[in-house]
């Protein structure tokens, strides 16, 4: 987060729409309604319309992308998805960008790679793995610090979220700040040996025993 994942990728749209003439329609999941429906937007303001599909069963852009291509008279030559963070893993979203790239079409998607716990986030890991070179890895800064930020601090109330709280809630800056390793907070662990109210040098611990 804070990273300008979102506005690269909507200047990477206007780069490829303006200078390459490339024919490209936008998807995103319905769960992310921060930008409003039917937007992606980045946090400067930068827009574009975007389709929306389940976040459960992202199979329904089939319908929507034929649609849009006989709305235009041309095949698309680029989806591109943002917040793929919210398709989860056993969504078939992989699979739905391994069958729109054997259909021809080139993908670009922009999304979290670590949720409010520090843990690999929905769909993001995979595609960073078919994306293989051309992956892009946005750099954010911690808000305590200025080091490098990994992590999604969660606050509620003014205090680190719970680890058991739901992976996902939709929120902005008021809910979320970007964090280093040593000022990442999260309470209620499934480690023991970590003073849960102070801030860490690392969220994970140094050996893990063998139960």
């Amino acid at each position: 987060m804070a990273s300008g994942k979102t506005r690269h990728l909507l200047t990477e749209i206007e780069t490829l729409r303006r200078y390459g003439n490339k024919k490209i329609v936008v998807f995103k999941p319905r769960t992310d309604t921060r930008s409003g429906m039917n937007t992606i937007r980045s946090r400067r303001g930068d827009e574009d319309l975007a389709e929306e599909v389940s976040a459960t069963d992202p199979s329904d852009l089939w319908p929507i992308l034929s649609a849009r291509e006989s709305e235009a008279g041309s095949k698309f030559e680029i989806i591109a998805f943002d917040e793929v963070q919210f398709f989860p893993r056993n969504s078939g979203f992989f699979q739905l960008v391994k069958h729109l790239l054997e259909q021809g079409y080139d993908v670009l998607g922009a999304g979290l790679a670590f949720d409010f716990r520090g843990e690999p986030f929905g769909s993001t890991p995979d595609l960073a793995m078919l994306a293989e070179d051309r992956c892009m890895w946005m750099t954010s800064y911690c808000t305590r610090c200025g080091q490098r930020a990994l992590y999604p601090q969660r606050i509620i109330n003014g205090e680190p979220a719970h680890y058991n709280s739901p992976q996902i809630l939709v929120g902005g800056d008021e809910t979320y700040e970007p964090r280093c390793d040593e000022h990442f907070i999260l309470p209620g662990r499934h480690y023991p040996g970590v003073d849960e109210a102070s801030p860490q040098g690392s969220i994970w611990p140094l050996t893990v025993e063998a139960s």
